[in-house]
């Protein structure tokens, strides 16, 4: 079985991309019994060159575009790369500021998985106080009496066919919307959630895997979202 984590980092975030690299190193299906491969879309490729462990790496090149395009357009980059990700079985994107911290494995295996966001953590919050998209010009809206969970962009994928499927959509769906002079209230992640609330997700993961540093603990931490200054990551990313 062979399993793709996906991340982007151009410019000053390629450092935290290698940090992600080597804790995928030692967590990341630590028994060996799966194929890991981590693929980094970077304007830095180089970086990457001396850097060795026990899961295999790949850079590919990305051209760099401004926040919040390039978060934007990660189903645009990930599309041209569908001939890579079919070879994979399971495919998943992880943002490139995160560490893991704990041992995954077939808990994160699904059809469809997401994390579900750690500022809406709790069953039972009306759908009306979820942050969809609610502007009906939007490919990402979401009508007030829909949807159940929202979901944090930062780790989500499955099986390599839906992850691509689900790629080559949002990709149209955000280029409709970019031609139209519009961008989702938050970005890839409201069209995600739009695409989730018609294709629910086959595994739903709790917050561990999307633990945010300065936050309190919502349980033993899977993955960890590392504290930056998004000001200065920004000012050339």
């Amino acid at each position: 079985m062979k399993v793709a984590f996906l991340t982007i980092a151009t410019n000053k975030y390629i450092n935290m991309a290698k940090s992600l690299y080597e804790s995928m190193c030692i967590y990341a299906f630590p028994d060996n019994k799966v194929e890991v491969d981590f693929l980094c879309l970077t304007n830095l490729p180089q970086e990457f060159d001396n850097i060795n462990g026990r899961v295999k790496h790949k850079s590919i090149y990305l051209t760099h575009v401004p926040f919040p395009l390039i978060s934007l357009l990660r189903y645009q980059y990930y599309s041209t790369i569908e001939n890579i990700l079919t070879k994979y079985d399971y495919v998943y994107h992880i943002d490139c500021d995160m560490l893991l911290k704990d041992n995954i494995g077939e808990d994160i295996f699904g059809d469809r998985v997401c994390v579900i966001h750690p500022g809406f953590p709790f069953e039972g919050i009306p759908v009306d106080r979820l942050p969809y998209d609610r502007n009906e010009k939007s490919k990402a809206y979401v009508p007030l009496n829909e949807g159940k969970h929202y979901y944090q962009n930062c780790f989500q994928g499955g099986l390599s066919h839906e992850f691509v499927n689900m790629c080559k959509l949002l990709r149209n769906d955000i280029e409709e919307n970019l031609r139209e002079n519009y961008i989702a209230l938050w970005h890839d992640e409201s069209y995600m959630n739009r695409y989730m609330v018609t294709n629910p997700p086959t595994r739903i993961l709790p917050p561990t895997y999307a633990q945010p540093e300065s936050w309190g603990l919502f349980g033993p931490t899977k993955i960890l979202h590392v504290d930056k200054n998004h000001k200065e990551v920004r000012m050339t990313t």
